[in-house]
């Protein structure tokens, strides 16, 4: 994990921590419950966020001989009697559409239940509705489960943060500390999984889900060009931009290049305006590394578009001159033809991912893309190759998206009134320090999506194509095995030094890494600074959805005039302006003052 960013917070917080002497630290586990925003942070259980003494329920359970809470297992020694005395722990899960399996029947439901001795009653609710549901249930605070088990996809933060001062939620921080061994080691090897999961009040709750794969969420996917139409046009794959706009021109002059008796060759086409997840369609972004400074763009993390840490500080790299240089390059490139008219499209459906890839002939010379998959037919798929990183005036081509693989920071949350979150939380450390539990947990159970090959590895059973082979006839591909055999989602943790030892690096997802490597993934991760995903409070996350979007719109407006019409000094500082005017200040203010205050809470 690149610590580049957390070593130059942390550097820049120590002035401050010197300056504030010996009193507590925020984030502190010492029973004064030091980094809260004030209020007492007792739970109903009779547990504090530095206190972890056990509840009376787990006391008698311990003396009974019911449940043990040292680290061994089982956790629970005796389920039946636990079950008679005191009843199942409830969770609430987010249930797949696709799942027709009871969730407690689960081959990984099970197979925890049959290490650990723990049962839970499981209470799952609808994919679709469920925000509007745990909304409603936390506001009320009646009939809340003992534990959240997910909250929907990436939102577990952004609600416990927003209950957090409704003594909803019980502070793990304290339970991480004690009791979980494995988790905390994992913790404090990545500092900045610490500043994610570390809420405004300097309190953790809940615990992590991250699913690390070799950075394949942190760059965008591929980059490609058609190797067989440079071939026919006597060009080599380009290394630099120069090249690469060369290429694009013969590729323009070429002629019936695919072969269908058309001229309907297009040399480049990109999707402006995009809202993918990894930042992959719309190239702008891609090329203002190459004159002098990498701008940064991912749906996945939208309220930090644009944004990147520059030499330890929250910079809005869209105002940067590599930014104008970039607009003059699209702008010679749209007076060349080079770029499809349909590049503009607002709609989805119109883009050249919905269109022009999934035809059965090629027609576009060069394009970004998040998998390489989506180009449906074969024949024209193996036509395009990875760009490699191209070198420009100033720079080279690519930018790391402000995200992280660290993809949910407050799964499996205790409610404060659970009466047993000692066991959750061994159970949870049970899952993080068996990695064949966590991959299994996490991408389907063996004889679903894994089999062990002769060096006890998990493997996905794979044709003579590569293809999916299914293990269970029930389910045909990995996505219906995975959902039917697990909860997916939760509190598990995947570490990139899993593959070849416990699993295979997942079969689907190869050539996507291969790619984005031969793009330059490797420098790029190791040069550039991103923004942290660092939770906000509700005000600073209100104020972001009132300020991003239309900060957003302008840049993408601006850059569509560029592009057709070119950039000069009045269009440029009208710009800024309108971006001043719009609140971008306060928006680098917002995300400096939650980068600085997570790093302070880490520490």
């Amino acid at each position: 994990m690149k610590k580049k960013i957390v070593s130059v917070l942390l550097a820049s917080l120590m002035v401050t921590s010197m300056l504030a002497g010996c009193g507590n630290s925020s984030g502190s586990s010492s029973s004064s419950g030091a980094g809260s925003t004030g209020g007492d942070t007792t739970s109903a259980s009779g547990t504090e966020a530095g206190d972890t003494g056990l509840t009376a329920e787990e006391q008698e359970a311990v003396d009974e001989g019911i449940i043990q809470l040292d680290g061994t297992l089982p956790i629970i020694k005796d389920p039946a009697k636990f079950e008679e005395k005191y009843g199942k722990i409830s969770a609430l899960i987010v249930n797949s559409a696709d799942r027709t399996v009871e969730v407690g029947d689960l081959a990984m439901c099970q197979k925890w239940f049959e290490d650990t001795g723990v049962e839970f009653d499981w209470q799952p609710i609808p994919q679709e509705s469920a925000t509007e549901k745990i909304n409603l249930m936390l506001s009320s605070g009646q009939d809340l489960p003992d534990v959240f088990w997910n909250f929907g996809d990436g939102k577990s933060g952004n609600t416990v943060v927003q209950y957090a001062d409704q003594d909803v939620f019980l502070p793990t921080e304290g339970l991480i500390e004690e009791y979980m061994p494995n988790l905390k080691a994992f913790l404090d090897d990545n500092e900045q999984y610490q500043l994610e999961i570390t809420a405004p009040n300097g309190h953790k709750y809940g615990f992590p889900y991250v699913e690390e794969m070799k950075g394949l969420v942190l760059t965008p996917g591929p980059f490609v060009i058609n190797k067989t139409w440079l071939d026919k046009v006597g060009k080599e794959v380009p290394t630099t931009v120069d090249e690469w706009v060369d290429c694009l021109k013969a590729i323009r002059d070429g002629g019936d290049l695919n072969g269908n008796g058309e001229d309907d060759e297009i040399p480049m086409a990109t999707w402006f305006g995009a809202t993918d997840t990894f930042g992959s369609y719309n190239l702008f972004y891609r090329f203002t590394g190459a004159f002098g400074c990498a701008d940064s763009y991912c749906g996945g993390n939208s309220y930090a578009d644009h944004l990147r840490m520059v030499d330890g500080k929250v910079t809005f790299t869209a105002t940067d001159e590599a930014f104008k240089k970039t607009a003059e390059f699209f702008n010679m490139l749209y007076e060349e033809g080079l770029i499809w008219n349909g590049s503009f499209e607002a709609d989805e459906s119109m883009s050249f991912k919905s269109s022009l890839i999934k035809e059965n002939v090629a027609k576009i010379g060069s394009f970004g893309v998040w998998g390489d998959q989506e180009i449906t037919n074969q024949e024209v798929h193996d036509q395009y190759v990875a760009v490699p990183r191209l070198q420009g005036e100033d720079g080279m081509t690519g930018f790391e998206c402000n995200y992280s693989e660290l993809q949910d920071s407050s799964d499996t949350a205790i409610t404060t009134t659970c009466k047993f979150p000692h066991v959750v939380a061994r159970f949870v450390d049970y899952m993080v320090g068996d990695p064949e539990i966590s991959v299994t947990s996490n991408w389907g159970a063996i004889g679903y999506n894994y089999e062990k090959d002769e060096d006890g590895v998990l493997r996905t059973p794979l044709d003579e194509n590569g293809n999916y082979k299914p293990l269970n006839p029930e389910y045909k591909n990995f996505g219906e095995a995975r959902v039917n055999s697990t909860t997916c989602r939760g509190s598990m943790i995947v570490q990139n030094e899993y593959y070849d030892t416990v699993c295979g690096y997942t079969f689907d997802a190869v050539k996507l890494l291969e790619m984005q490597k031969e793009n330059g993934k490797d420098d790029i991760m190791e040069e550039y600074d991103t923004i942290p995903r660092v939770l906000m409070t509700q005000e600073e996350i209100q104020r972001l959805a009132q300020i991003q979007p239309t900060v957003s719109d302008i840049v993408d407006r601006y850059i569509t005039t560029w592009v057709t019409g070119g950039v000069d000094d009045a269009s440029w500082e009208s710009y800024k302006t309108e971006l001043e005017g719009a609140g971008l200040s306060e928006l680098v203010e917002i995300y400096q003052g939650a980068v600085d205050r997570a790093a302070s809470a880490a520490n």
